[in-house]
């Protein structure tokens, strides 16, 4: 552990040099780039050991100045960051994206869908970032996420053999993951009907046109929030589930509306039904956390692998009818619970 205010004081003043450093050598690569724009590659690999090293170091320091103690120094250091570095690294469409946020909130349904198309197009230095936030560990996590989810449910759906079922997407998004699903597994287009439900209208509309091609999905504009209130779910929502999932959505919620909604969804669910549910784990398992949070001010709800179980036993479920799966990087948890 550093004792001293003067080690810390060394530290800040490396990691002021780190991003000085960086901002001239980014300077002669965007002039470069200028004139050809079509060459960002070359200079791809310098741009994210930059990067990288310097959001590794802010992580480092926020871990020493929080276990000396000198928490207002972290903070006066952010605040330094956002009104005087943050502009330079803000290059990317994706980047600007997730710190403007033109739909009102973070991990909207456009940003989810480019992230899990994974299909930048730009050029120039704009290309350099966009394929930086692409590469961003979370990025892959999310990715990674709409796989497993993918094959969650395909077991699930196999399990029952040829059954007709039906599946709750709820903070649905844009519903990348059941078009894929649709088209690549005759099974579940089928036997499988699927009902999107998100707050956003603008979501919903979006992920009509994703599964345009597909009859057995239904769109419902529903707010998580309000299912966590209501005191009597089954009036509100008249449907019954043999599974319900959410990816993106309990990382955002506190938790005690988690405890709500995940009571309110066990009575949503058909006898033998489950509730398949991801959240992100504990800061420091995602190296993206500094990033997204000082560049883009996106923030997340971080939880132990006990808190996380703590929430469904705590809503009516027994600890033997969870059964817990990781991502495989370690960002994410899932926990699917069984209505025995």
């Amino acid at each position: 552990m550093i004792e001293t205010k003067q080690d810390i004081e060394v530290l800040e003043a490396s990691l002021i040099s780190k991003i000085k450093d960086y901002e001239k050598s980014f300077s002669e690569i965007e002039n470069v780039l200028l004139k050809k724009p079509d060459e960002w590659g070359r200079h791809q690999g310098e741009v994210n050991r930059q990067v990288d090293n310097i959001f590794c170091d802010i992580s480092n320091f926020e871990r020493i100045t929080i276990a000396n103690e000198q928490k207002d120094r972290l903070d006066k250091f952010r605040d330094y960051f956002v009104k005087n570095i943050r502009k330079s690294f803000l290059k990317g469409h994706y980047i600007e994206w997730s710190l403007h946020k033109p739909h009102g909130y973070a991990g909207d349904f456009e940003i989810m869908d480019e992230i899990n198309v994974n299909n930048p197009t730009s050029i120039g230095v704009k290309r350099l970032y966009d394929n930086y936030y692409q590469r961003l560990a979370i990025c892959s996590a999310v990715r990674n996420r709409k796989e497993d989810f993918k094959r969650h449910m395909v077991d699930f759906a196999s399990m029952r053999q040829g059954k007709q079922l039906r599946i709750m997407s709820l903070s649905s998004g844009p519903s990348r993951e059941i078009q894929e699903l649709l088209l690549s597994n005759e099974s579940i287009r089928e036997n499988v009907f699927f009902d999107c439900y998100d707050h956003d209208e603008n979501a919903l509309k979006y992920a009509k046109d994703v599964l345009m091609n597909f009859s057995k999905v239904d769109f419902i504009q529903e707010n998580a929030l309000k299912m966590s209130l209501a005191k009597d779910i089954n009036s509100r929502i008249d449907r019954k589930y043999d599974l319900i999932y959410a990816t993106g959505l309990f990382d955002y919620l506190n938790y005690k509306i988690s405890v709500k909604l995940i009571a309110n969804l066990k009575k949503l669910l058909n006898a033998n039904g489950a509730l398949l549910i991801s959240d992100a784990r504990d800061r420091y398992s995602n190296p993206s956390a500094h990033f997204m949070e000082w560049i883009a001010e996106w923030h997340l709800i971080y939880r132990s692998d006990e808190e996380f179980k703590q929430i469904f036993i705590e809503a009516g479920f027994k600890e033997k009818e969870l059964k817990v799966y990781y991502e495989q990087q370690g960002i994410f948890q899932y926990i699917l619970a069984y209505n025995a």
